[in-house]
């Protein structure tokens, strides 16, 4: 059956310079009376995350701007900021309130904040060190991600796709921070080459957790429909219901973009790429090796409940037979590319 586009879809631009429709969906948030309470300035305290180190020496007082690197639809600006005392350099995401509540996304800034304070202790997880606000604003203190987008390094290649060596290292680094999310009952719902920025020294730092769901069990199923087209799995697309296992969808996708180049569904028509990947009929380049055909087949399977997992992921040969994971985990991996 074909995929019905929801009346009350949201679409919101995304200004990267990507080949396919650059949107991002959303269409089951709260009307903004329900977020509303009593006293707004409580909507997002001055805190620290418990997991992250040193946040306690962040004020917001001690940090100098040191320039603009970004801006967005909520975000007022993404800057670059150093610690007064530390001399240490994070990103400030500054989010306008008014713009937050009239777009209904408060709901997914405070379910941002909530995930990142539960798991930024993660080594692949992008941390949050403190959050304070404003009368007008909402800001964020996060970790510097110096390496950028994973997505700006894979169109560096002159063939824009990576090896399957190269390719393993940064999928088993993304598998493993989806490990942690699932463990702790959190579905990412947003997985791209473009949330996935590399640190300093060239490791996966996952980010942008607006559209994660949390409290999510094994078997439960949430029906919100949000994420990036390409990557959306096929029962997000019939609004079926999905948990977890849409995640191992969107991971197939992710493998198979670093693979060769562009992500296994495309197609400037909305309908048209919905009916796509519903049908989920997906060409292999012939120079894939078994093993990576065979990872990408137990993902980027129709029926969810026949879909690896994250844990089965991990035990696939394509990874197991030539990596470490203890290794890997305590980063004692050197990554392919050094920012």
């Amino acid at each position: 059956m074909a995929a019905v586009l929801p009346a009350s879809l949201t679409v919101e631009t995304n200004a990267k310079k990507r080949p396919l429709s650059p949107t991002r969906l959303l269409d089951d948030v709260p009307d903004a009376e329900d977020l509303q309470t009593p006293k707004p300035r409580s909507v997002l305290g001055t805190s620290v995350s418990p997991k992250s180190e040193a946040v306690a020496a962040i004020d917001p007082h001690d940090l100098k701007l040191l320039k603009v690197i970004g801006r967005g639809t909520f975000a007022r600006q993404v800057a670059l900021a150093r610690h007064s005392a530390t001399q240490s350099v994070y990103v400030v995401k500054t989010l306008d309130k008014s713009k937050l509540l009239q777009r209904k996304q408060v709901v997914h800034t405070l379910t941002e904040k909530k995930v990142l304070e539960q798991l930024g202790g993660h080594p692949f997880i992008v941390k949050l060190y403190s959050s304070f606000q404003t009368d007008r604003d909402l800001n964020f203190v996060l970790e510097y991600c110096q390496g950028g987008e994973l997505f700006f390094h894979l169109q560096q290649q002159f063939s824009q796709k990576f090896d399957e060596n190269t390719t393993r290292f940064y999928a088993a680094e993304v598998l493993a921070a989806l490990r942690e999310l699932h463990s702790n009952g959190v579905v990412y719902r947003d997985l791209k080459p473009e949330n996935v920025l590399l640190d300093a020294q060239g490791h996966v730092k996952l980010a942008d957790f607006g559209f994660a769901k949390q409290d999510m069990g094994p078997g439960q199923r949430t029906y919100s429909f949000c994420g990036s087209p390409e990557y959306l799995s096929p029962e997000m697309v019939k609004k079926d219901g999905h948990g977890m296992e849409t995640d191992m969808w969107s991971f197939g996708c992710f493998i198979y973009e670093l693979l060769t180049g562009s992500p296994p569904f495309q197609c400037d028509d909305m309908h048209r790429l919905f009916r796509l990947i519903q049908q989920g009929r997906v060409w292999y380049p012939p120079y894939l090796s078994g093993h990576a055909m065979a990872l990408l087949k137990g993902l980027l399977c129709v029926n969810p409940a026949s879909r690896f997992t994250a844990a089965q992921a991990m035990e696939h040969p394509f990874f197991k037979l030539s990596l470490n994971w203890d290794e890997l985990i305590q980063r004692q991996v050197t990554p392919p590319i050094a920012p």
